[in-house]
C-alpha cells in the first residue's frame, strides 16, 4: 500500500504511522484510568465524573484553535499538546486520587490539539480517494497496540500494584513521543482561490447542513458522555470485575472490535458517503445501553462490549472524517474540525453532570441507560444523510 501512495501521502504516513503506534502504547494505559480510579485510589462517583470527563470537556479549546491554526504551520502545537501528556510522569510522585484526576486533567488538554492539527494535515496531505482507507489502517493498527498494551497491563495490575503507578511514566513518554512524530509532517501548502470560512458563529450561520449534522451530534454525544462515568461504577460494583476482566472489556473485546471494524469502516468510507456511516451508527448505539442494562454478570458483558465497539468503530471513523465531506476549501479543515471538536467540549457540560446526576438520584442503572438510549435514537433520526453542495 505504501509504494503507491503519492509522494506526500507516503511521507505523511510514515510519519503518522509512528505517531499512531505511540498514541496506541498511549491509549492502552489510559484505557484502564476508570478502573484504576476506582479499585486503587478508590475515587469517589464525582471524581470518576471529573477523570472520564476531561477528555471530552477539554475539547471546547478547540473553539479558538481552529482559526489559529488555518494558516499556520502545526509543529508547536504537537509539541505543546506532547507536554501536556507528559505531565502524567508525575503520577508515581503524587500517590493520591485527586493529584492523578488532575494530572490526567492536564493530560487530557493534548487532545483537542491532536485532533484539530491532525485533522488539517489529513485534508490536505492525503488524497480524498485514498484518506478513509489510510486512516481505518493506522486507526486499526494504533487501537491494535492499545489492546496488546491493556491486556498485558490488566494481568500485571492484579499482581503487581505497584506497577500501576509506574506504568503513566511509560504513558506520558509515548504521548510526548506520538506528538512529536507529528510535528514532524510538514502540512501541504494549498493556494485558495476563494474566501475561507473560519469563525464558528459564521460556519453554522452560513452552512446549515453542518449545523444539523453538529445537532445530530450533540444528541449522540450528550449520551455517549453520560454513560461514561457510569461504566466504571457499573463494573467494579455491580459486576465485580478484577483488573484482568476490566481489561478484556476495554481492550480486547471493545478496542478489539473497534479495531477490526475500523480497518474495513476506513476502506469504506472511500467509497461510500461518511453520513450514512454516522446514521447506522447511531442506530447500533442506541440499542447498546439497553442491552446493557441486562448484564448481570461479566460474559454477557463481553458480549455488549463487543457490539459497543463495533457500533463505536462506524461513528469514530466517522467522527474524524465527516467534517472533513464539508469543507469546500482546504483551508477551511482546521476550522471546521476545531468546531466539530469544540462542541464536544461543550456537551461534556451538560452529558456527564447528568449521567452522575441520574444516578444518584435513581439509585439506577437503568435509568440513565434507558436515557441514554433515547439520546442516541433522537441523534440516529436527525442525522443528515447528504450536504448541501
Amino acid at each position: 500500500m505504501i509504494k503507491k501512495l503519492p509522494k506526500i501521502a507516503r511521507y505523511t504516513f510514515l510519519y503518522h504511522f509512528k505517531a499512531l503506534f505511540f498514541d496506541g502504547i498511549f491509549n492502552g494505559i489510559w484505557l484502564l484510568n476508570d478502573i484504576v480510579a476506582r479499585k486503587h485510589f478508590n475515587a469517589s462517583p464525582l471524581l470518576i465524573t471529573l477523570l472520564v470527563m476531561a477528555p471530552s470537556a477539554a475539547l471546547i479549546l478547540s473553539l479558538p484553535l481552529g482559526p489559529i491554526m488555518a494558516k499556520r504551520d502545526k509543529r508547536w502545537f504537537f509539541i505543546i499538546s506532547g507536554f501536556a501528556r507528559l505531565s502524567l510522569i508525575l503520577v508515581p510522585f503524587f500517590n493520591n486520587q485527586i493529584a492523578f484526576v488532575i494530572l490526567a486533567m492536564v493530560a487530557s488538554c493534548s487532545w483537542p490539539i491532536f485532533y484539530t492539527a491532525q485533522n488539517a494535515i489529513l485534508k490536505k496531505n492525503y488524497p480524498d480517494y485514498l484518506r478513509g482507507r489510510i486512516f481505518g489502517f493506522v486507526y486499526s493498527f494504533s487501537g491494535f497496540m492499545a489492546i496488546i498494551v491493556s491486556l498485558t497491563l490488566g494481568k500485571f495490575y492484579d499482581h503487581f500494584k505497584n506497577l500501576i503507578l509506574f506504568s503513566y511514566i511509560v504513558a506520558g513518554i509515548c504521548g510526548f513521543l506520538s506528538n512529536y512524530f507529528m510535528s514532524k509532517i510538514r502540512e501541504r501548502m494549498v493556494k485558495e482561490e476563494e474566501q475561507i470560512l473560519t469563525k464558528p458563529l459564521e460556519i453554522l450561520k452560513k452552512r446549515k447542513d453542518y449545523l444539523i449534522f453538529q445537532i445530530s451530534f450533540f444528541f449522540y454525544g450528550t449520551a455517549y458522555m453520560m454513560m461514561l462515568p457510569l461504566l466504571p461504577i457499573f463494573l467494579v460494583d455491580h459486576l465485580k470485575v478484577n483488573y484482568t476482566q476490566a481489561s478484556f472489556l476495554n481492550g480486547l473485546f471493545f478496542q478489539g472490535m473497534m479495531v477490526f471494524a475500523s480497518f474495513i469502516v476506513g476502506r469504506m468510507m472511500d467509497f461510500v458517503n461518511p453520513l450514512k456511516f454516522v446514521k447506522l451508527g447511531f442506530f447500533c448505539l442506541f440499542l447498546y445501553p439497553i442491552f446493557l442494562s441486562f448484564a448481570k454478570g461479566v460474559s454477557y458483558a463481553y458480549f455488549v462490549y463487543g457490539f459497543y465497539g463495533v457500533s463505536m468503530a462506524i461513528v469514530n471513523v466517522a467522527w474524524y472524517l465527516a467534517p472533513i465531506v464539508f469543507v469546500r476549501a482546504k483551508g477551511e479543515a482546521a476550522s471546521f474540525m476545531a468546531l466539530h471538536v469544540a462542541l464536544a467540549g461543550v456537551r461534556a457540560f451538560i452529558a456527564f453532570p447528568l449521567g452522575t446526576s441520574l444516578y444518584y438520584l435513581t439509585h439506577s442503572f437503568t435509568i440513565p441507560f434507558y436515557v441514554a438510549s433515547l439520546l442516541f435514537f433522537i441523534g440516529f433520526l436527525i442525522a443528515p444523510l447528504k450536504k448541501d453542495f
